[in-house]
C-alpha cells in the first residue's frame, strides 16, 4: 500500500509539472510566436483606422508587460477565465461548454464500442489462431489500422447519404431544433446523426485493439501455467476467463491511455468532414478566424486530457499488477 501511494504521489507530481509545461508552451504559442496578435487581428485595409488596431490591443490585455501577461495568464487558468471568444463575443468556457458535450457524448460511445468490439474480436482471433477466422479478422484490423480515417468517414457519407439517403448529412441534430426540452424524438434524432460518425470513428479505432489483445492473447496462451491449466481438467473457455484474459488486459490498460489522443484527433477529423460541431469543429473554426483565446483553452483542454489519461494508466497498472514499476 505505501508503495502505490509513493507511485500515486511522483505521478501526480510529474503529471502537474507537464500540465504546468503545457501552460507556458500554450502562452508562447499564441503570445509570442505568432509576433504581434493585435496585428493580426486588425483587418489589413487602409481605410481602418489605427485606433482599432489599440482597441485589439486593450481587448488583448497586450497593454501589459509579457512578464505580467503571463502573471495574469496563469491566474486566469486556474479560476477559470478564460476571456471572451472574438468569433462569439461570449466568454470561452460558455462557447466551449456546449462544444465539449457533444464531442464527448461522441467519444465515450466511440470509445465504449470500440474496446467491446475490439477485445471480443481480439479474443475470437486468438482462441481460432491459424485458422480462417483468425485470418479474416487480422485482415481486417490491418486493413483499417492503415487506413486514413476522415477518409472512411468521406466513403460512409457518399454511400449511406450520397447514394442510398438513408442517413442525416451532418450536424448532431436537424437544423434549427433544440435538444432542450428532452423528448423521445429529439433523442432519436440525435441518435440517427451519430450513426455515422460514431461507426467511423469505432471501426477506424478498432483495428488496433483487435491487433494488441489478439497477439498478447496468443503470446499468454503458450506460456507454462495455461499449459497446466489445460492439464488441470479446464475448458477453453474456463482458462480464457481465468487466466488469459485477466494478463492480457494489462498492455490494454496501457493502448487505452495511448488511443486517447488518437481517438481525440480522430473526433476532430470527424466533426469536420459530418460537420458535427463539437470541440473538433469549434477548432477548426477558430483556427480559420483567429480567435486565440479559444484555441488556448481548446490546445490546453486537449493536453490535459492526454496527461490525465496516461496517469490514470499508470496507477491502474501498478494496481493490477504489483509487478509494474513504474518511476
Amino acid at each position: 500500500m505505501a508503495s502505490f501511494r509513493r507511485v500515486l504521489g511522483k505521478r501526480i507530481i510529474n503529471a502537474f509539472v507537464t500540465i504546468i509545461m503545457i501552460m507556458i508552451l500554450n502562452f508562447a504559442l499564441f503570445r509570442i510566436m505568432p509576433g504581434d496578435p493585435a496585428a493580426l487581428m486588425t483587418p489589413r485595409d487602409p481605410r481602418v483606422s489605427e485606433a482599432v488596431y489599440w482597441r485589439n490591443v486593450e481587448k488583448m490585455g497586450l497593454n501589459d508587460s509579457l512578464e505580467m501577461q503571463f502573471l495574469k495568464y496563469f491566474i486566469e487558468t486556474f479560476s477559470g477565465d478564460w476571456g471572451t471568444s472574438y468569433i462569439y463575443e461570449k466568454p470561452v468556457v460558455d462557447v466551449m461548454g456546449n462544444a465539449l458535450a457533444w464531442t464527448m457524448l461522441l467519444l465515450t460511445t466511440s470509445t465504449a464500442l470500440t474496446f467491446m468490439i475490439g477485445v471480443a474480436l481480439g479474443k475470437w482471433a486468438a482462441r481460432k489462431r491459424g485458422q480462417t477466422t483468425d485470418v479474416a479478422i487480422t485482415g481486417f484490423g490491418l486493413f483499417f489500422y492503415g487506413m486514413p480515417i476522415f477518409w472512411f468517414g468521406i466513403v460512409l457519407l457518399v454511400i449511406f447519404v450520397g447514394v442510398f439517403h438513408l442517413l442525416p448529412s451532418g450536424g448532431y441534430m436537424t437544423s434549427g431544433t433544440s435538444p432542450f426540452p428532452i423528448t423521445l424524438g429529439k433523442i432519436g434524432d440525435i441518435l440517427a446523426h451519430m450513426i455515422l460518425p460514431v461507426t467511423t470513428l469505432t471501426i477506424g479505432s478498432v483495428a488496433g485493439v483487435v491487433l494488441i489483445m489478439r497477439n498478447t492473447l496468443v503470446d499468454i496462451l503458450t506460456e507454462e501455467y495455461i499449459v497446466t491449466a489445460y492439464a488441470k481438467g479446464l475448458t477453453e473457455a474456463q482458462v480464457m476467463k481465468k487466466h488469459a484474459s485477466p494478463n492480457a488486459n494489462l498492455p490494454l490498460v496501457t493502448m487505452i491511455a495511448m488511443d486517447t489522443a488518437f481517438i481525440l484527433g480522430g473526433a476532430f477529423q470527424i466533426e469536420v468532414v459530418f460537420s458535427y460541431k463539437g470541440v473538433g469543429w469549434t477548432t477548426i473554426d477558430a483556427i480559420s478566424k483567429e480567435d486565440f483565446p479559444l484555441l488556448q483553452f481548446i490546445f490546453f483542454i486537449g493536453g490535459v486530457a492526454v496527461v490525465i489519461a496516461n496517469l490514470l494508466a499508470d496507477l491502474i497498472l501498478v494496481k493490477l499488477d504489483p509487478r509494474v514499476s513504474i518511476t
